[in-house]
């Protein structure tokens, strides 16, 4: 998820994000849901993720703020000057949770053009005061459009692990 969230608008994306291993986010100019999103508990507030070797000076933040109509404004990486702000829209596909992810602008590169390529998903695994992150782009996804990826989510047989990479793992920081 490193990767994803470190690219830039979008030639070194996405990440949301999100997300910390070595596979690449899918990217779409249309989005890949437009209905059907949901109100999630307990995304908002700032999280980590641990640095490699648990070197505290390579962690990574995140920071997921709600908004009022349920969308989050995510920040990641926070901190550093290719950080991107996405808009965070959760789903519940399948009894699981996804966000799509649309880039609103990075400090480095500023607002992205109307015709870039700025949605993804997310695949959101919570587990307490963790959650593990699966960015999309997975061997799966391949030559697909946003169509073909919907459609792949909401059949019962697909295989999530086909589409999405491995997990990042966040753990929620303590509000003050």
């Amino acid at each position: 998820m490193r990767q994803f969230f470190r690219m830039k608008i979008l030639p070194r994306l996405i990440l949301l994000a999100a997300l910390a291993c070595s596979y690449t986010a899918c990217l779409f100019k249309e989005p890949v849901f437009t209905e059907g999103f949901v109100k999630a508990d307990a995304l908002g507030g700032v999280w980590v993720m641990e640095g490699e070797d648990g070197d505290a000076r390579k962690n990574e933040f995140a920071v997921c703020a709600p908004l009022d109509d349920g969308r989050y404004v995510l920040h990641h990486p926070m901190g550093e000057k290719d950080g991107l702000y996405y808009e965070a829209r959760p789903l519940k596909i399948r009894e699981r949770t996804l966000l799509q992810l649309r880039v609103l602008a990075s400090f480095s590169d500023g607002l992205p053009k109307a015709d870039a390529e700025r949605y993804t998903l997310v695949w959101i695994e919570k587990d307490g005061e963790k959650v593990r992150v699966r960015a999309l782009g997975g061997d799966g996804v391949k030559n697909k459009g946003p169509a073909d990826i919907r459609k792949e989510l909401e059949t019962p047989s697909s295989d999530w692990a086909k589409l999405f990479g491995d997990p990042a793992v966040f753990h929620r920081l303590k509000d003050r």
